[in-house]
């Protein structure tokens, strides 16, 4: 029997944890799937309510369902991968038992399924926004990608950091979909950060997500203002992240194991 290559033992085992989380998370329930739609529009139709019941349109010559869609979208998205990451190993400890399956390949199944879903649910919002009537300009694309590549290496950063510390430590780690919540209502979903005063701007501004919502929807604009931000500025969130859960997770594999 010939031997598989590393890729193709890589390629197997990451097609069977997706299959299993995809039978796990939508095969038991008819609305699962659509569900992934349903909360980030019926987010987005209840702030829109409230900028239209304020009398506002469009915000930095955005209409309001696109503005809102490039904040609460990607938002839930990051925090879906960070919350889905806490429970990768304990959700897969039966698998670790094959030398095949790595305990960070848990955590990378997860992230792809989440990344793919969100890139759907945030083009059909798009799409349908255009279909009914919205205006609709991509003016640049390619900013689009690149801060959604960062978004989605900083969320998978901070879910394998933040995996590790709860496998590990599961009682300190029930606080951390808590920290979460709060962080939507400073990361720019539903604000620009060009329209606060400049006090709350050197401030919020510490925050990446601010930085990668507002160059988003820079990329459906020509107008739109990215004067505050700085590419450099979430690159660096990005390495560090990312470098920070890779050296944790090496460091603490085989405990992770035996938790």
């Amino acid at each position: 029997m010939q031997s598989r290559s590393p890729l193709q033992i890589q390629y197997a085992v990451l097609h069977a944890l997706l299959t299993r989380e995809l039978k796990t998370r939508f095969g038991a329930y008819r609305l699962g799937i659509a569900w992934a739609f349903i909360e980030p529009v019926l987010q987005i139709a209840v702030f829109m309510g409230l900028f239209y019941f304020g009398g506002r349109s469009s915000v930095g010559g955005l209409e309001i369902p696109i503005f809102l869609a490039t904040g609460i979208a990607p938002f839930l998205y990051f925090k879906k991968v960070i919350t889905q990451s806490l429970s990768a190993v304990n959700a897969n400890k039966n698998l670790l038992i094959y030398r095949q399956v790595r305990v960070f390949d848990t955590f990378l199944s997860r992230f792809i399924l989440e990344f793919i879903t969100s890139f759907v649910v945030l083009s059909g919002i798009i799409l349908i926004t255009w279909w009914v009537g919205y205006e609709v300009n991509l003016v640049n694309s390619l900013i689009i990608m690149y801060a959604y590549l960062l978004l989605s290496i900083i969320a998978f950063g901070l879910g394998l950091i933040f995996g590790v510390i709860n496998t590990l430590h599961p009682e300190p780690g029930k606080f951390i979909p808590a920290l979460l919540r709060p962080l939507m209502f400073i990361s720019g979903t539903f604000f620009s950060i060009n329209e606060l005063p400049s006090a709350a701007q050197e401030i919020l501004l510490w925050n990446p997500l601010i930085h990668i919502f507002e160059f988003m929807r820079s990329g459906f604009s020509y107008d739109y203002d990215t004067s505050l931000l700085s590419l450099e500025y979430v690159e660096m969130w990005a390495l560090t992240t990312l470098t920070l859960g890779l050296l944790m997770l090496r460091a603490n594999w085989r405990r992770m194991l035996t938790q």
